[in-house]
């Protein structure tokens, strides 16, 4: 539930809300939706299966192909989680990052992989509208016989929540307190919008000046101070929460989803480990 303290100022106009308590601390912004969502564990194992399917695909074809393994590790190093969800929140990550990403995006191993084979490989790979490929024939063998589920539905609904509480009212109030914040600081913005947008920061380079620094370190202190990851994370919760309330069918095919493709992938990849050391 939205928290919110009002005190009269004047005869007869209300303070703006006071911030909303709550969270303190970027790991405690965890979500509703993110019991539906993969750990990097899961994405580790639900790859790395792909992976010995697609091996095997090719194999039949007469090609030998090595895609790189997935490893939990560096799928967990490279998540931001929900640290970024609403503008840069880590402050630690801010000072020696500023608005670029702490972590180094998460490598597209697959398509660098990919794009160095040979063109008969990688049309065998990718296949035609016609003919699938084998990474086609893995994701299909993969979710052969689980039940549907409607993924994007919950990728569309992650985005609608939080659009939609950025609206609420004591998100939009924790705005301006944010800004009041950052001009006290020497950094005039409106919102933190503005802030990450600025054209001083060139976040496709890896350079990150000083003055960034200083300016991200100063938002992510403002955003706490200020109350706004609190409302925020708040009003977006408790939209999530409604979601799931109203929608339990499609959440129960989504976590069934989930676990019989886990199922089928540990047991493919279990079978291949028994079979190389047996």
């Amino acid at each position: 539930m939205l928290i919110t303290t009002t005190a009269a100022c004047g005869a007869d106009q209300p303070a703006p809300p006071a911030p909303v308590r709550g969270v303190a601390s970027v790991s405690e912004l965890v979500l509703p939706f993110d019991a539906y969502k993969t750990t990097p564990q899961q994405r580790a194992v639900l790859g790395n299966a792909h992976n010995r399917l697609v091996v095997r695909c090719m194999r039949k074809q007469g090609i030998a192909i090595s895609p790189p393994a997935e490893d939990p590790s560096m799928l967990a190093a490279v998540d931001p989680g929900n640290s970024r969800r609403y503008g840069v929140t880590d402050t630690g990550a801010a000072r020696s990052s500023g608005y670029h990403l702490a972590r180094p995006p998460s490598p597209d191993t697959t398509g660098t992989w990919a794009g160095k084979l040979p063109k008969r490989t990688r049309h065998r790979l990718y296949g035609t509208a016609a003919d699938r490929g084998c990474l086609d024939r893995a994701t299909l063998f993969l979710d052969k016989g689980v039940r549907k589920a409607d993924w994007p539905w919950l990728a569309l609904q992650d985005s609608l929540t939080l659009e939609q509480a950025a609206k609420h009212p004591s998100v939009t109030a924790a705005v301006k307190r944010w800004s009041s914040c950052m001009g006290r600081a020497g950094h005039t913005y409106p919102a933190p919008e503005a802030a990450i947008a600025d054209s001083r920061w060139d976040l496709d380079e890896p350079a990150v000046t000083e003055e960034e620094k200083q300016t991200a370190t100063a938002d992510t202190m403002c955003k706490w101070s200020s109350g706004l990851v609190a409302a925020w994370y708040a009003a977006d919760a408790d939209l999530q929460r409604a979601v799931v309330r109203d929608n339990p069918e499609r959440f129960a095919a989504l976590r069934a989803n989930l676990k019989q493709r886990l199922e089928r992938a540990a047991r493919l990849l279990a079978a291949h480990e028994g079979r190389q050391t047996g």
